[in-house]
């Protein structure tokens, strides 16, 4: 797996910090997390950062003067800027793009998107959030293997534990239940990567299926999951 990426977090709230230090790890990035944007700044003369994500539920005032600091210092003018505002006039979004900001998200947050922002920003290849979990799920063609594991999700694919992966480029047809629910799920799947138990140790074997024409209401399915499972257990509720 790829090395963590760092982050320039910046957030005036103690349940905000809490909040997205133990989101952005959870997607795979290193935050380095401070009060204010002075603190942000000096904390960049001495280390390296893809981007910088800034807490914008500040009085409009000291908002605007937070980016225009981010946008003029020599340390940080240079990395993306990415806004989390509770405030969705599109007057003050286009506002805040026009001062520097490379993204605005808005709260709450929809994992999926900020996801794929953050991706974006930071030459992630991956576009959306993958949980790691555990169900079976049932193949409807004539494999030897008619019942397979899916140990990672995203609304994008899954990967399936098997000893004897199949070709790549091979199209499956698949059902399944998400954990906690009762109704089957039915999609098509195409192989794209496998994995055979001899290859490496570190990897379960299997076979990474890409998913293909999802139904809009399955994908949303799958999205609400992955977005409980990495999210359910946190709260972050702003205060100015």
């Amino acid at each position: 797996m790829s090395e963590k990426k760092n982050v320039l977090v910046i957030c005036h709230t103690a349940a905000g910090q809490m909040f997205l230090g133990i989101l952005l790890n959870r997607i795979w990035y290193n935050p380095f997390v401070v009060r204010t944007v002075e603190k942000g700044i000096h904390l960049a003369k001495n280390h390296s950062f893809s981007f910088i994500l800034f807490d914008g539920d500040l009085p409009e005032k000291e908002m605007f003067t937070s980016i225009s600091l981010l946008r003029t210092d020599e340390s940080v003018r240079h990395l993306p800027v990415v806004a989390f505002i509770m405030n969705e006039r599109s007057s003050y979004t286009k506002s805040i793009i026009s001062m520097g900001c490379s993204a605005v998200v808005t709260k709450p947050i929809d994992l999926a998107m900020a996801y794929g922002v953050l991706a974006q920003l930071s030459g992630q290849q991956r576009i959306t959030p993958r949980i790691s979990t555990r169900f079976r799920v049932e193949i409807a063609e004539g494999i030897p293997e008619k019942v397979m594991t899916c140990i990672n999700l995203s609304e994008g694919g899954m990967y399936l534990r098997t000893h004897e992966p199949l070709p790549e480029k091979t199209v499956l047809h698949l059902q399944f239940s998400l954990p906690h629910s009762t109704e089957k799920l039915e999609v098509t799947g195409e192989v794209v990567r496998t994995s055979p138990i001899e290859t490496q140790l570190e990897t379960e074997p299997g076979m990474g299926l890409r998913f293909i024409g999802v139904p809009q209401h399955i994908q949303l399915q799958i999205r609400n999951y992955v977005q409980w499972e990495m999210t359910g257990d946190l709260e972050w509720e702003a205060t100015i």
